[in-house]
């Protein structure tokens, strides 16, 4: 297993299907399992669960009328509580390729018990600017898609951004702690630069040739 941690916007994905693609690896995107299998009806969900409270909050009681922190602590108990069910999937998985799990909800802290290697983990916070980059090459202005149905979509995207920023100090100071590796992204590197300092972390684990 291998782990790709970290800020949302810090081309995660993206980097990991790189990887991916040249080594012949298994793509686990905890982002993807979590919109499209794990999703479960809200009355199934434990009465404490903090998905199921996430869920019964309009647009704005989600977003915009929080402050960033209490935004933050919401988003970092949802992601953990999906979290469990990532490592019942992943342990389904067959074992003869290696895995790359990536996604925001794979923190240094959840991870760090499961690896054998520090070498088995690479955590990616981009700087605002290319936060702010990506965000609007992704979402376009305004964002309006994803916040449907708000009312104050300015607020609720300043204390995203604000969000993001106290998540990635959080993860900043995990890894410290934790002695795992963290990369901060500020564009500086092109996609074939960002691939070779993934293949040079995780290169021990890797396939003895690439997929060509």
């Amino acid at each position: 297993m291998l782990w790709i941690g970290g800020g949302p916007q810090a081309g995660k994905t993206t980097l990991s299907r790189l990887l991916a693609g040249k080594w012949d690896l298994k793509i686990y995107n905890l982002d993807w399992h979590a919109v499209r299998e794990h999703a479960v009806p809200e009355h199934t969900l434990r009465p404490d669960s903090a998905t199921r409270a996430f869920a019964r909050l309009s647009m704005d009681e989600r977003w915009a009328l929080p402050s960033p922190a209490e935004i933050l602590e919401r988003s970092i108990a949802v992601w953990q509580e999906g979290f469990a069910i990532v490592l019942k999937d992943l342990l389904a998985l067959p074992r003869t390729r290696t895995i790359v799990a990536e996604g925001p909800g794979a923190f240094p802290w959840c991870v760090a018990p499961l690896l054998r290697s520090a070498r088995q983990a690479i955590f990616l916070v981009p700087t605002r600017e290319r936060r702010d980059i990506a965000a609007e090459r992704r979402w376009g202005t305004g964002q309006r898609e994803r916040f449907p149905g708000i009312v104050d979509r300015e607020r609720a995207l300043i204390n995203l951004s604000a969000r993001d920023a106290l998540l990635d100090a959080r993860i900043v100071a995990s890894c410290a702690e934790l002695g795992l590796r963290c990369e901060r992204l500020d564009g500086s590197l092109d996609l074939d630069a960002s691939l070779a300092l993934l293949e040079d972390h995780f290169g021990e684990h890797l396939p003895a040739t690439p997929n060509v």
